[in-house]
């Protein structure tokens, strides 16, 4: 069954059952997004779709196989990036097995997100014609595939999402699911294990991500300390110029931009688990570093498309 989310704590929470992911939302306005959970057996599925650009980062699940590819086809639209890089639409991504997310959409983004049991992944490659495909993408999280193989992974996915679109009381009969699931994953373990052409590994990411990522961390680690451009510098090792760059180039704002968004979240998150009664917003804000109640709640309706107060009472 497919979730209609308005909500970016809502997202979080049921992207939560494949992925224990934060999500920040980079641009404002009312969020309208939808999920699709599926439950294949040992593969399960997830189709995204949101209108709002969006950063995800956290730690990846253990003992998964993560296979991520966009559902658009248009090579003119802007792309998501992946660690800063950005990928063509021809692209998996998300496959390392240790490591971390971070993961910058566009505004209008439709994916897929798959996630195997990794045991059961090496198994299938073995038996598919694909052995030692775990050596072959070890610290690899983003790999180019050939256009046409990646057409039949997106044209199988349709065909699924098609089937729990119309018919969902189908999705919970487990033969279905196995015929479903034993459709897709030859179809992922060819389009891996084939990587000629096109399907070269993609080039490094600019080091200016490294910066970035620290300088998240740090907002990360301190989300109550206040702290003003030169300061963030220091605390990273990093020139100004290097900073503002990074953040603009990966996450298309600067640095205080993102901080105060950071926070904003972090406001909301709270108002959304507090008590109504115990709790006054301005004092939650202040926590976070929003003295001006007026500007807090302007900076917020604006973000987020309505009242601090309407998310305490929800």
């Amino acid at each position: 069954m497919s979730h209609s989310v308005q909500d970016i704590v809502r997202m979080e929470g049921v992207l939560g059952t494949l992925l224990p992911v934060q999500l920040t939302q980079l641009a404002g306005g009312t969020l309208h997004g939808e999920l699709l959970p599926l439950d294949l057996g040992a593969l399960q599925v997830l189709r995204l779709r949101f209108d709002r650009p969006l950063h995800g980062g956290g730690p990846k699940p253990r003992g998964r196989q993560l296979i991520a590819l966009d559902l658009a086809e248009d090579p003119g639209q802007p792309g998501i990036r992946s660690h800063g890089m950005k990928l063509p639409p021809a692209a998996f991504f998300g496959l390392a097995a240790d490591g971390e997310i971070h993961l910058t959409t566009p505004e209008r983004c439709s994916m897929a997100l798959l996630s195997l049991d990794r045991s059961r992944f090496v198994q299938w490659a073995h038996e598919l014609g694909g052995p030692g495909l775990e050596e072959q993408l070890e610290g690899v999280n983003a790999q180019a595939i050939d256009p046409l193989r990646i057409q039949r992974v997106r044209a199988c996915l349709r065909r699924i999402f098609r089937v729990a679109d119309r018919h969902p009381a189908l999705m919970q009969d487990p033969a279905t699911r196995r015929l479903l699931s034993g459709d897709l994953v030859p179809l992922l373990v060819e389009a891996l294990a084939h990587r000629t052409g096109h399907s070269e590994r993609l080039a490094r990411p600019p080091a200016r991500i490294e910066l970035v990522k620290a300088a998240q961390a740090w907002m990360a680690d301190h989300p109550d300390e206040p702290i003003h451009l030169d300061a963030l510098c220091r605390q990273v090792a990093a020139g100004r110029r290097s900073l503002l760059q990074g953040f603009r180039e990966h996450l298309g704002m600067g640095p205080m931009a993102y901080l105060k968004i950071q926070r904003l979240h972090g406001v909301r998150r709270a108002l959304l688990a507090a008590d109504p009664q115990a709790t006054r917003i301005s004092e939650l804000a202040a926590q976070w570093g929003f003295l001006n109640a007026g500007h807090f709640a302007r900076d917020y309706r604006r973000l987020f498309g309505e009242h601090p107060r309407t998310s305490l009472q929800a």
